[in-house]
């Protein structure tokens, strides 16, 4: 599939997800050098980017969770949330297959980024599944973590 048509069935799901309220707000970026930032207005009334990268067949949050240190509890859960990700016990429609694409993380100055790499080219199959999974992180991943999301977002914790 060409770049361009790559670009467009990205946006396309994406705007679909915006469509159905899944993001309060999508603003689709301008593809450059095989790269396009999105922009989605998603948890909390944040704006996330996602960067999709052709040419390195990623889609990257870079920012997913900030203000997180490295040898945190909250980061070593995190990366194991993320192993579990693609074992065998998950149902399969919460699965993301190893075959098809590979889900890093990385913590930089505490700001936690996560990464989706398309090993097969299919990335309708990626962005579905990045989308899914980002979606579990806030609904259930972060259930715990209310004190933080208090502070990050600057929330008042008496309304959740």
């Amino acid at each position: 599939m060409p770049k361009n048509d790559t670009f467009d069935q990205v946006a396309t799901i994406l705007q679909g997800y915006a469509d159905k309220a899944i993001f309060r707000g999508y603003n689709k970026g301008k593809p450059s050098n095989g790269r396009v930032v999105h922009r989605l207005l998603w948890h909390r009334e944040q704006v996330f980017e996602l960067v999709m990268d052709t040419r390195r067949k990623t889609l990257h949050f870079p920012a997913l969770l900030p203000k997180v240190p490295v040898k945190s509890e909250m980061y070593r859960a995190f990366q194991a949330f993320l192993r579990e990700i693609a074992s065998k016990e998950r149902p399969t429609h919460r699965q993301i297959d190893p075959k098809k694409a590979k889900i890093t993380c990385a913590n930089r100055r505490g700001n936690v980024s996560l990464t989706l790499t398309v090993r097969d080219g299919d990335y309708e199959y990626a962005v579905r599944k990045l989308i899914a999974l980002v979606h579990e992180i806030f609904r259930i991943f972060l259930l715990p973590y209310f004190d933080w999301e208090c502070e990050v977002y600057d929330l008042d914790p008496d309304h959740p």
